[in-house]
C-alpha cells in the first residue's frame, strides 16, 4: 500500500526568471511505501529537535512566519534533509506544471486546474503500477468556492476516472483525501517537492542547490526519463510549438521525453527544435549540460 500526499505551488511571472515562460502553477505528489511512514515523521522530529526550533513547527519551501522565516541557513539544511531522508525511505514524486500563460486562449483557470489534477491523478496511478494507494491533499486554497470546485474536481477522479484511468480497474482506492499540512509531515515534503521543482523550471537561482535531490525523487519510466512521467508539461502536445518538454533537457539534462503510455519507444530526442527553448534555455547563461546558473 502507498500513501501519495499532494500539494500545490505557483509563481507569479514577475519570480520566473526564464524568458517567454510567464507565470506558472503546478500540482504535485510525494508518494510513500506505507512502510515508511513512521521513518519519516521520526526523521523530521530529529530534524526540528536538531535545528532548536518546536516540535510542531511546519516546513514550508518558503515560509511566511514561525521560527524558520528568512533563516536561510536553517532553511536549507532542511530541504536538505528532507529530501535525502525521503530518497533513503524509497519515496517518489510526480510533479505536473503549467505555464497558463503558454495554453490556448479558450483555456479558463477552472479547466486548467481539473486538467492538471487529471494529469497528476494518472501519474501517480502510474507510479503504483500493481500496487494499491490513497491520495491525501493539502486542504484548498481561495476562497470557498475555489475550494468547492476543487473538490467536485478530485471526487469526479473517483467516479469517473480519466482518458487513461478507468473506475474500473484504477489503483487509488478512495476519493481525494483533504487535510491540513500543518498536522502531517509528509505534505510537508510535498510542498517542498512542488515547490523546488517550479522554481527550477522558472529558473530560479535558488532551486539550483536541491536539482539533483529532486530529480533523484522524480518517477521515471522504463528508460530511467522523469519528463513524462515523474515531470508532467503543460502545454505539452507535440503539434504545439508552445510545448515545455525541452525544460527537462535544460533544467535536468534529459535527453528524450517519453509519455508513460509510449514508454517501450524512445519518444522524442531532446532538444527538439519545433518546440520552444530549443536552442537556449531562456536564462542569461544556459547551460549545454543542463545546470542551472
Amino acid at each position: 500500500m502507498y500513501f501519495a500526499f499532494m500539494d500545490d505551488s505557483s509563481r507569479k511571472r514577475k519570480d520566473v526568471p526564464r524568458q517567454d515562460l510567464g507565470a506558472l502553477h503546478a500540482y504535485g505528489a510525494a508518494i510513500f511505501p506505507q512502510e515508511s511512514l513512521q521513518p519519516y515523521r521520526e526523521e523530521l522530529a530529529q530534524l526540528r529537535q536538531d535545528l532548536r526550533v518546536p516540535a510542531g513547527t511546519e516546513f514550508k519551501w518558503s515560509p511566511d512566519g514561525g521560527p524558520l522565516h528568512k533563516k536561510w541557513t536553517e532553511l536549507h539544511t532542511a530541504r536538505v534533509r528532507m529530501l535525502e531522508a525521503a530518497a533513503a525511505l524509497g519515496v517518489r514524486a510526480c510533479v505536473v506544471i503549467c505555464a497558463p500563460e503558454l495554453m490556448p486562449e479558450w483555456y479558463s483557470d477552472s479547466q486548467l486546474k481539473r486538467e492538471m489534477l487529471e494529469y497528476l491523478y494518472e501519474r501517480v496511478t502510474y507510479t503504483l503500477g500493481e500496487d494499491k494507494g490513497i491520495l491525501i491533499a493539502d486542504q484548498p486554497g481561495g476562497g470557498r468556492k475555489d475550494e468547492t470546485r476543487w473538490l467536485a474536481d478530485a471526487l469526479a477522479l473517483d467516479t469517473d476516472g480519466t482518458q487513461y484511468v478507468k473506475p474500473a480497474d484504477k489503483q487509488i482506492l478512495l476519493p481525494i483525501i483533504t487535510t491540513r499540512s500543518d498536522h502531517v509531515d509528509h505534505l510537508q515534503l510535498a510542498d517542498l517537492v512542488v515547490a523546488a521543482t517550479t522554481a527550477l523550471i522558472a529558473g530560479a537561482t535558488s532551486a539550483a542547490p536541491y536539482r539533483d535531490l529532486i530529480h533523484k525523487l522524480l518517477a521515471t519510466n522504463t528508460h530511467e526519463y522523469v519528463g513524462g512521467t515523474g515531470l508532467k508539461f503543460m502545454p505539452s502536445a507535440s503539434y504545439n510549438f508552445k510545448a515545455l518538454m525541452n525544460l527537462a533537457y535544460w533544467v535536468f539534462g534529459e535527453d528524450a521525453y517519453v509519455l508513460p503510455d509510449t514508454a517501450s519507444s524512445m519518444g522524442q530526442r531532446l532538444p527538439y527544435n519545433a518546440w520552444i527553448f530549443a536552442s537556449s534555455s531562456g536564462l542569461e547563461a544556459p547551460s549545454p549540460d543542463g545546470a542551472q546558473q
